[in-house]
């Protein structure tokens, strides 16, 4: 059988490491500042990999999503993995952006997900900055492109705070999708 690798793909800062930190308990590099993961760096775990993406800075160029995700999923096709992606988001950072009314890079890295047939996880991370929850998630998906309210999307959208050791739900929402990939490869 395939192995299942999951992907942590998303802006610099928006707290990938963390998030997998409180996820699996590795041992991942965090900072303040971004840029601490500096390369792909994979993990094997007992029913899939995990593999932590160092942080989307541009739409273009070296550190743009479209190079650093080429890189992964170009060769998927000719080797023995399936791809599941999970999209980190740092909720308060993506609403300080569109109140200056300019379009955060994460909204276009997730059409390039859904364009490349990734049906990504999104995790909304720093939840613990947000005030009015549930208004900052809808406002939040709106801008991706789904109607609220944001509870319809349980499926693909997740809130969570790494900070808050709150990702309990993101956590069995993976094994629930690799489990299903599992399942459509065995079946399929």
């Amino acid at each position: 059988m395939k192995d299942v690798e999951v992907f942590f793909v998303g802006r610099a800062n928006a707290g990938k490491s963390a998030v997998l930190k409180e996820l699996f308990g590795l041992k991942t590099r965090v900072g303040r500042r971004p840029g601490v993961t500096r390369g792909p760096v994979r993990y094997q775990l007992d029913q899939f990999a995990v593999v932590d993406l160092p942080g989307i800075r541009s739409r273009g160029g070296t550190n743009g999503y479209r190079t650093v995700l080429h890189n992964i999923l170009g060769s998927r096709k000719d080797d023995l993995r399936l791809l599941l992606g999970v999209q980190v988001i740092d909720g308060k950072s993506f609403l300080d952006i569109t109140e200056r009314h300019f379009r955060p890079l994460d909204v276009d890295l997730f059409e390039f997900l859904l364009e490349t047939d990734i049906d990504p996880i999104i995790a909304i991370n720093k939840m613990d900055k947000l005030e009015e929850r549930d208004a900052s998630l809808n406002k939040i998906i709106s801008q991706l492109g789904m109607l609220p309210p944001f509870k319809q999307w349980a499926d693909r959208v997740v809130p969570v705070s790494a900070k808050r050791h709150d990702v309990a739900q993101l956590k069995w929402l993976i094994s629930h999708r690799v489990q299903r990939v599992k399942n459509e490869v065995a079946t399929g």
